[in-house]
């Protein structure tokens, strides 16, 4: 699909009324149309491609991780989950936001995303958004590689495997209707 192929290295100009009605009913995403658009010129991404993305990777604005995830640091400085068992005894508890599934490796993906979040700083969902829309500038749009595509941000023809944004084959293919209702 062409949409696979699209650029994604600059802003579209897509009116906040229509990014409104994208997410309205859409969790924790609905209300954020601002952070998006302040987001996307800021980092020079294509705000239809960032909305798909979030939309995709937050189960339409309900995961856990989108809703919010409290981590805190044990007795040793490192972040973990909260538990009901653990709380008592940790510090620095903060409910962190993670819209892109930055970290959430197929292993534990609550556990990555969340305490990457908390490192980050990721403690409201506009931070979360802003945070995640510049990892994936850097990383990828506007890298050395010039993954400026979905297809490149899944494959890299460049370099193969690397860096690649995510592991499910048709993570760039699941994205395109929602670029479509955008566009």
């Amino acid at each position: 699909d062409e949409f696979q192929h699209l650029l994604l290295s600059s802003t579209v100009g897509v009116p906040n009324s229509q990014i409104r009605q994208l997410l309205s009913e859409k969790g924790v995403l609905d209300g954020t149309e601002q952070d998006f658009i302040d987001a996307t010129k800021q980092y020079n991404v294509n705000e239809a491609y960032l909305l798909a993305h979030a939309l995709l990777e937050t189960g339409h604005g309900t995961s856990q991780l989108a809703s919010g995830v409290e981590v805190g640091e044990n007795s040793n400085g490192n972040p973990v989950l909260v538990t009901s068992s653990n709380k008592n005894n940790l510090r620095n508890i903060k409910r962190v936001y993670n819209m892109f599934g930055i970290n959430a490796v197929d292993s534990n993906p609550l556990r990555g995303g969340a305490i990457h979040a908390y490192n980050q700083g990721w403690d409201t969902p506009r931070k979360a958004i802003f945070g995640g829309a510049k990892f994936i500038s850097e990383r990828y749009i506007h890298n050395s590689n010039n993954q400026d595509t979905l297809y490149k941000m899944r494959w890299n023809p460049a370099n193969p495997g690397f860096p690649q944004y995510a592991t499910d084959m048709g993570w760039a293919a699941k994205q395109v209707s929602h670029i479509k209702s955008v566009y």
